[in-house]
């Protein structure tokens, strides 16, 4: 499990609190919440600083004019971006010239929708709205459960594993290797939910630390990629066999039916055109 690199988290605090220093003096913005990671006591060195805001609601309707302004306030940047999303939030991203990656959500003041979000720190509030904005929601959703997408999960696998034999006969090298990465994704997923995290619905983008010292193992072992036909056809072959085995336990104990007609076919299919058994 790695340390929490404290004087990291540190910074990335006072990063928020300068953020809001600056935010206060901004008549729009209302209300300002840390949220995330480090508002859950979570985060580390490597986290982004994920603030929300809530502006008054005539400045909200013309967000789309001005919510660079905005982002160039928190701090001079490299990179920003508002990102798609529902009409009630603008959801922005941005990349400080130190290299200190922020997300910033904007509400209007008067949207009283209800957020269940994992944790949420009030840095200002100069109307006493947060209380009211962030409520949780009176009904709240159950918990996902961590192993609905696994069968998806699965077959997809197994639908990549298919395709090898169309990147063989176009000698599409590059395409291959992209294959060859999806596939390294989706075994990191199955592992994860081997340990009940689903990684599509917890957004988990360091995964390291939640796996055992058995499946990092399993990971050690995927052979080295390289911008080679060969390289492709054993590494295929290699992730269906740490893959698929572990599938079709985990589907099993937890009473799921594993899609073995279609592995059987890709199996036919491997063999008759490549000559290849998994």
């Amino acid at each position: 499990m790695p340390t929490i690199d404290d004087a990291g988290v540190a910074r990335l605090l006072a990063f928020a609190e300068r953020a809001a220093d600056r935010l206060r003096a901004d008549e729009r913005v209302r209300a300002l919440w840390l949220t995330g990671s480090l508002a859950a006591g979570v985060g580390d060195a490597q986290s982004d600083v994920d603030l929300r805001a809530a502006v008054r609601a005539d400045d909200f309707a013309t967000i789309g004019q001005w919510w660079r302004e905005l982002i160039d306030e928190i701090a001079p940047t490299v990179w920003a971006r508002r990102w798609p999303g529902p009409p009630d939030e603008a959801i922005l991203s941005a990349i400080t010239r130190d290299y200190e990656r922020f997300d910033l959500v904007i509400q209007s003041a008067e949207d009283t929708r209800p957020r269940l979000l994992e944790a949420a720190r009030v840095l200002f509030d100069k109307d006493g709205l947060a209380g009211r904005l962030l409520a949780p929601a009176a009904s709240p959703a159950e918990p996902r459960d961590p192993l609905a997408s696994l069968p998806v999960v699965v077959e997809e696998f197994i639908r990549l594993v298919g395709m090898l034999p169309i990147v063989v006969e176009r000698e599409d090298v590059p395409i291959g290797m992209e294959g060859q990465m999806g596939l390294h994704g989706l075994l990191i997923s199955l592992l994860l939910m081997e340990n009940g995290i689903d990684r599509a619905s917890s957004g988990k983008r360091h995964v390291a630390a939640y796996l055992s010292d058995e499946q990092r193992a399993v990971l050690a072992r995927v052979p080295s990629l390289t911008p080679t036909m060969e390289s492709i056809i054993q590494g295929r072959l290699a992730y269906a066999r740490l893959f698929l085995p572990r599938a079709q336990r985990l589907m099993r104990a937890h009473g799921l039916s594993y899609p073995a007609e279609f592995e059987d076919a890709t199996r036919r299919h491997l063999l008759e055109t490549l000559n290849l058994s998994l």
